[in-house]
């Protein structure tokens, strides 16, 4: 009683469509931002700021290229860069860290595409593993292939810069631990933690993209399909290769990162790392 509905019109008949979730999903998202301006202080505050004109430049520069016919995997890739400059500079600022993480990033998403457009080219995938993609074809005018490699690297930068400025991080502070350390020794010992770094991940991204697939896992158990020619099947095979991918992305933003951070902060230079209430 007394729950908001969605009304549909047709033909002169009224229809109830379904509950009304808006105000239930601004809540939900204003508590969310609530919550990171409050436990992540200006940080938070400037990660929210970078997220929605990260949105923007998805809504308003990637998609209505791709719409008009654009390549998406060259626009994905050009709003990838825009993402990352949003998002790297304006939560953690312009120095010598968060340019080692921005290229770390940039080179691990550019190794990423070549080997997207590789896999995937020779396993014949045709950019048809989703209703929405079917749709696209109706209207015609897009590149479902590249639109589906567009969205695996659009997918992970998020992670990506996480893991790229937290290695950049830690070299950072080796750097200034010992001035003396040149641009190999601070590699190897900036991949100690970065192989701790890369075993957390691999459990994390194995579980995460297992929750999120439950529903193939329960299709797998139900469908009389054997298992081997299943997961020949595009859909399936289209969301492993995601999986794989985007996987192999963040994984790659660890020894590049941390390289580029080590040419960085070489012999000490950049300084010390900066102080927790200082403002960029």
């Amino acid at each position: 009683m007394g729950q908001r509905v969605v009304l549909y019109q047709e033909g002169g008949k009224t229809y109830v469509t379904e509950p009304d979730r808006m105000p239930w999903l601004l809540g939900l998202l204003g508590l969310f931002a609530f919550l990171a301006a409050l436990l992540g202080r200006g940080k938070g505050v400037r990660g929210l700021l970078g997220t929605f004109l990260s949105l923007l430049v998805v809504v308003y520069f990637v998609v209505p290229r791709v719409a008009a016919g654009g390549n998406p995997l060259l626009y994905a890739f050009l709003g990838s860069v825009g993402v990352l400059l949003l998002t790297v500079y304006l939560v953690h600022g312009v120095n010598r860290k968060t340019t080692a993480a921005l290229l770390g990033t940039l080179a691990s998403v550019a190794f990423v595409l070549f080997l997207a457009l590789f896999f995937t080219r020779s396993m014949g995938f045709t950019g048809l593993a989703s209703e929405e993609a079917l749709l696209l074809r109706q209207w015609g005018g897009v590149d479902l292939l590249s639109l589906f490699l567009a969205g695996v690297v659009v997918g992970t930068l998020g992670a990506l810069t996480d893991v790229s400025v937290t290695q950049a991080a830690v070299v950072q502070a080796l750097a200034h631990a010992n001035p003396r350390f040149g641009l190999g020794e601070l590699y190897r010992r900036g991949m100690e933690v970065g192989y701790d770094h890369i075993g957390s991940l691999v459990n994390t991204l194995v579980l995460a993209y297992a929750a999120g697939s439950l529903p193939l896992f329960l299709l797998l158990t139900r469908d009389p399909t054997p298992l081997r020619f299943l997961l020949n099947t595009e859909p399936f095979a289209a969301e492993i290769a995601s999986m794989v991918l985007g996987s192999l992305g963040l994984l790659l933003a660890v020894p590049f990162t941390t390289l580029m951070a080590a040419w960085f902060f070489q012999g000490g230079r950049g300084g010390p790392p900066e102080d927790h209430g200082h403002t960029h």
